[in-house]
């Protein structure tokens, strides 16, 4: 089958302003050329359909029945390549934004508002990175690292977006079994969920409770901190981070046991470098996740 030539999009439009404004001067203006030029397309537009689509009078112009048809055909269709055009250039200026930050504050906080973000600022496009070794902002790898520790980071500028406690955490089976929330004391002798990345952690707390060295009734090992929640929620106690672990605890799937400890010497901090300090992407996150996390 032989397939049908198209008129030109710019016939197209001329067209389209013409029947829509009911002047080829006003199409014109709307075009940015001439009123002849309109004039123009629309006769070669008529040439090529070989249809009258105009009447034309000294007084003005007005759409024939013909061109009254072939008007509600192609509108919508012109209206959707405009929006169409219109989505891909706004997608083209969106600005990336690539973020690395660990696990927990991903999963428990970033994640779950996402939507919110993308909704009060359409224009930037947040990647988020949640791999734990840590991106080297000097190669470009990403624009913003959200991390713990205690500054300086060489080379860097940070911020300092919240201070860090731990608390204990265990299931609630776990708690009413060593009747925990009333003697949170007992904690010595509840199963106890250990990270071999950080093995001092432990002891660290329960010295610092000035509880002695604990008699688990039972030990369960992990490699690293979002092992040790997720083994909190049905082994045994771990130790978490707060805010960041407040929703968990605040959906009732773990019970927190005893008092906090803190702040740490460590605390959350945004890192990026220098140069990128008053990037508009990165005070628009920044701004966003400080909400976030006062909200905890």
């Amino acid at each position: 089958m032989r397939a049908r030539p198209l008129s030109s999009l710019n016939l197209l439009r001329a067209f389209e302003a013409a029947a829509r404004l009911g002047s080829f001067k006003q199409a014109a203006d709307e075009l940015c050329i001439t009123a002849s030029a309109v004039s123009q397309q629309v006769k070669t537009l008529e040439e090529q359909l070989n249809v009258l689509l105009f009447d034309r009078q000294p007084r003005g112009i007005s759409l024939t029945a013909a061109g009254q048809r072939y008007a509600t055909d192609i509108l919508p269709h012109l209206a959707a390549i405009s929006e169409a055009t219109a989505r891909v250039q706004q997608a083209q200026e969106r600005r990336l934004l690539r973020v690395t930050m660990m696990p927990p504050l991903a999963s428990r906080i970033v994640l779950p508002r996402l939507a919110d973000f993308q909704n009060r600022h359409p224009g930037i496009e947040l990647r988020v990175d949640t791999s734990v070794r840590d991106q080297d902002l000097q190669q470009r790898q990403t624009d913003l690292a959200i991390r713990y520790g205690m500054p300086p980071w060489p080379g860097c500028a940070h911020e300092k977006l919240a201070d860090l406690f731990i608390q204990a955490i265990c299931p609630p089976a776990v708690a009413a079994a060593f009747d925990l929330l009333a003697r949170p004391l007992n904690l010595v002798r509840a199963p106890l969920v250990h990270m071999t990345e950080r093995p001092d952690s432990w002891p660290r707390f329960f010295a610092q409770l000035g509880l002695g060295t604990p008699t688990p009734a039972a030990e369960f090992f992990v490699n690293d901190y979002p092992a040790a929640i997720e083994a909190a929620e049905s082994l045994g106690a771990a130790l978490a981070v707060l805010p960041l672990e407040k929703v968990l605890i605040d959906s009732g799937r773990v019970t927190a046991i005893g008092p906090q400890l803190g702040p740490l010497p460590e605390a959350m901090h945004a890192v990026m470098l220098t140069e990128k300090q008053d990037d508009p992407a990165i005070r628009a996150f920044l701004g966003w996740l400080r909400e976030q996390l006062s909200a905890l």
